[in-house]
Formats: C-alpha cells, sequence, structure tokens
C-alpha cells in the first residue's frame, strides 16, 4: 500500500481542532478536521505545517507529533515536497497557496471552503490545477455524505420520479456557509450547469459600488438549470434542510443530516397525487472529510477525476456571487457564466 506525505497551510479549527467543538453532535460523523481524518487513513503521513501565527504552529504541532514546521508555506512545500497539501488558510489566500502549489510539483490538494472571494480567483485556481494535472477537491463536505449519496441515487434511479424542484433551507452567509449549500443544490441536480440565477440580500444597506463587499453577506437564490430543474436557497433560522421533489416522491436531508425521509405515490385522485413515507435506503455514517481524503487518493491512484474538482468547486461559487451581483442588478436574472468575474465578497 502506497504511503502519502501530507502538508496542511493554516493551523487552525478545520485544520485540527473543530471535532472538540461537535463532540456528540449527531449531525457530524467524526473526525472532522483536516488532521484528524489523515490520522484514521492508514496511507497518511502528515509531515509538515505551516502558519504565521508562532502559537498555533507550535500548538497544532505538538498536538498532532508534526516535527515539520514554517512560518512561510512556499519553504514548506519546496522543502517537504507533499503529495497532499490541505489549505486551510482564510479563502482571501486560497487562490494564492493552491496556484503556488500547482506550478511547484504538488500532485494533489485539499482546499477548504469557500474556493475563493471572486471568480477571477476561481479562474485562476481552475486554470493552474488542470495546467499542471493537479487533484483537486473543496471541502463541501456533503458531497461526501453517505445520506447524500442515496439521494442522489434515489434520483438517478428514478425512485422521485422527473426531479423539478431542488429546496434548500439554510442559514448564515452565501461564501463561508453557503458553499455546502450550493453544491450540494448542484450535486442533485447532476452537477448540471446552470442557465441564470436570480437572488437578493439579506439586506440593502450593503455597499457593491467598487464591485466588492468586505463582508460575506447572506441572502435568498433562485437557480434554473440547463436540465429543467430548478433550485432555491432560502434563508431559514433553523438548521439546515434540503428536499428534492420530483413527480413520484421527494427525499429530505433534515436537521442538518441527523434525519433522512423519502415519500412516495401511492394513490392517485385525477391530478391529486398522495405520497405516503417509505424507509429511507439505509447507509452507513462515515466522515465525509475522511471521504473526500479517500477520493483524492483514489484518484492519485487511478487518474480519475475527483467528486468535487476545481470545475465543480467554482460552479458552487458562481452560484454563490451570482446571487450578489443579482441583487447589485436590481434583482436581475444573471446569466451565467457570470461576466462580472472581478465581483470580490471577502469571507474568511
Amino acid at each position: 500500500m502506497k504511503s502519502y506525505r501530507v502538508a496542511i497551510v493554516g493551523c487552525g479549527r478545520m485544520a485540527g481542532s473543530i471535532d472538540d467543538e461537535v463532540v456528540g453532535y449527531p449531525a457530524i460523523t467524526l473526525p472532522y478536521s483536516h488532521a484528524a481524518s489523515y490520522a484514521n487513513v492508514p496511507q497518511m503521513e502528515t509531515v509538515a505545517c505551516a502558519d504565521i501565527n508562532p502559537q498555533a504552529l507550535e500548538r497544532f504541532g505538538r498536538r498532532w507529533g508534526v516535527d515539520g514546521r514554517y512560518t512561510d508555506y512556499r519553504e514548506m512545500i519546496r522543502v517537504e515536497k507533499p503529495d497532499i497539501l490541505s489549505v486551510t488558510t482564510g479563502a482571501p489566500l486560497h487562490a494564492e497557496i493552491v496556484t503556488f502549489a500547482a506550478e511547484n510539483g504538488v500532485p494533489a490538494i485539499y482546499c477548504e471552503k469557500p474556493m475563493a472571494c471572486s471568480l477571477v480567483e476561481c479562474d485562476a485556481m481552475v486554470e493552474a490545477v488542470e495546467r499542471h494535472g493537479v487533484h483537486f477537491n473543496l471541502g463541501t463536505s456533503r458531497r461526501y455524505d453517505p445520506g447524500c449519496d442515496q439521494i442522489r441515487r434515489l434520483i438517478e434511479e428514478g425512485v422521485l420520479g422527473q426531479v423539478q424542484t431542488i429546496v434548500a433551507y439554510r442559514t448564515g452567509n452565501l461564501l463561508h456557509t453557503g458553499s455546502h449549500f450550493f453544491d450540494l443544490l448542484l450535486f442533485f441536480a447532476g452537477d448540471a450547469e446552470a442557465e441564470f440565477v436570480q437572488g437578493s440580500l439579506d439586506s440593502d444597506r450593503c455597499d457593491l459600488s467598487a464591485n466588492r463587499s468586505e463582508v460575506d453577506l447572506a441572502g435568498t437564490a433562485y437557480i434554473r438549470f440547463w436540465n429543467g430543474m430548478r433550485a432555491y436557497a432560502l434563508q431559514s433560522p433553523l438548521t439546515a434542510d434540503f428536499e428534492v421533489i420530483g413527480d413520484a416522491g421527494t427525499a429530505r436531508l433534515m436537521n442538518n443530516g441527523i434525519h433522512w425521509g423519502l415519500r412516495v405515490t401511492k394513490e392517485q385522485y385525477g391530478k391529486n397525487r398522495i405520497l405516503l413515507p417509505e424507509p429511507f435506503p439505509e447507509f452507513e455514517r462515515k466522515s465525509p472529510t475522511v471521504r473526500c481524503i479517500e477520493d483524492l487518493v483514489h484518484a492519485l491512484e487511478t487518474g480519475d477525476r475527483t467528486r468535487g474538482n476545481a470545475r465543480v468547486a467554482r460552479a458552487g461559487t458562481e452560484l454563490a456571487l451570482a446571487v450578489v451581483e443579482s441583487h447589485r442588478q436590481g434583482g436581475a436574472r444573471v446569466p451565467l457564466p457570470m461576466a462580472n468575474r472581478a465581483l470580490y465578497m471577502k469571507s474568511k
């Protein structure tokens, strides 16, 4: 069994300590952080870490037994030559780090969400990883959740009939939290291309006159895909829910993935259909972070494309930024690919 050298840039929560915050929360299957997940994959050896904060670097290195510690990620990449690089810094640094890593021989990159803060940055990342043959996954973890696999299987096998609508009830902002939701809308839509996005922001007080926002905004979206599916991302004060609606049934992810539901048509009176509950397909819960890493390993060993590759990652980011662009244009429908690729929204 081949082993892989891992390096991590950014020694904060998602790098190695977020597990402590979610112990006992049934929506999360541990391990959750990158370091904890690498430690659970036998082929992985985390050999180095980098952070500009010496205290964070020392704390992470000590906790995870990583001796290679650097304050310059460029030096770390040149010296350690990792097989897989995890990028767990803030979003404004993602494009710079991913591009450098791709240009300097790193064969696989696991980048935390959001991908970046603008489509100019996303385009540069896609170009770099594709030009250098780098395997890339984004940390939109629901794409790797076994329960979500079951919903996509129900769609593909026609259990729900012709799927027409996908609804996400979501909290949080458009990029940092919203990346999860837009990516899962894409996943349930079969990663189809979107025709347009129409949206509005929760606040009319944001100033977008300079084509940028210094805060990650929240908003609501309507998306139409070229395959005929429609999706809605709706703000909710409650936890995350998704519903996929077909002409023969519905499937639901509820309470952020704690519960799952399936209803199918059992009776019909003219045009009126009666949906009754059916058992949701059984599945084994497994850490989505571990599955994301395993997907990268599979790509390294077979050459297959990763599930959350750079183009998929950019597509989800584009949906989020198109909501802002639609609001900026007074609620207009924004055709995709989005023309205003310089629109910048800072995220953490």
